[in-house]
């Protein structure tokens, strides 16, 4: 199985890349980075996965990286510059719409599954406790109107897809406990 992952210089898509390696199965896995010299993998996982120099916000260097891929998992997103300013506000929503736009042109007939990693309180707040709403209206309406724009094309586009919206996500040991539902 071919996976090729956006976003996997940090957090969410750092630990699938790692657990994905860990897990012994038949993969291969490719992912793009920007600088693939700052990438925080060691040297025995960097051995086993391909590496495309590129930006998620050119569609040139998506294509590349997702080329003949089953799985295309987009972990995407905004860093905070402190709690000044977002840095890359909107790369989910571009990269989603280049992934998009690639299997239309390339691979409508046998595209492959799209997993993007959302948030929890995309599109409305009716999985967030009534007690931070209010912050989460406050402080993450435009990232969460990115990837709320991303979700929908992805639903509108005919392709396989999971989303998923983890939440309060610590970087902390794999829990290997989930929750899942539909809707």
């Amino acid at each position: 199985m071919r996976i090729a992952v956006l976003g996997a210089s940090r957090h969410t898509g750092q630990s699938f890349v790692s657990q994905a390696l860990a897990s012994n199965t038949n993969i291969e896995l490719t992912i793009l980075a920007r600088t693939p010299a700052n990438l925080p993998f060691p040297k025995d996982q960097l051995c086993q996965i391909t590496v495309v120099q590129g930006d998620a916000l050119n569609k040139n260097d998506v294509a590349k990286a997702i080329n003949g891929a089953d799985i295309v998992v987009c972990s995407l997103g905004a860093k905070m510059d402190g709690f000044s300013k977002p840095v890359d506000m909107g790369v989910e929503e571009a990269g989603i719409m280049h992934i998009l736009d690639i299997v239309k042109e390339t691979r409508a007939d046998t595209p492959p599954r799209l997993i993007m990693v959302s948030s929890t309180g995309v599109g409305t707040h009716n999985d967030v406790p009534w007690l931070v709403r209010p912050l989460y209206s406050l402080l993450l309406s435009a990232p969460h109107g990115h990837k709320a724009r991303a979700e929908i094309a992805i639903k509108n586009s005919g392709v396989p897809y999971t989303l998923v919206r983890p939440a309060w996500l610590t970087n902390g040991d794999v829990t290997k406990t989930y929750r899942a539902g539909d809707g």
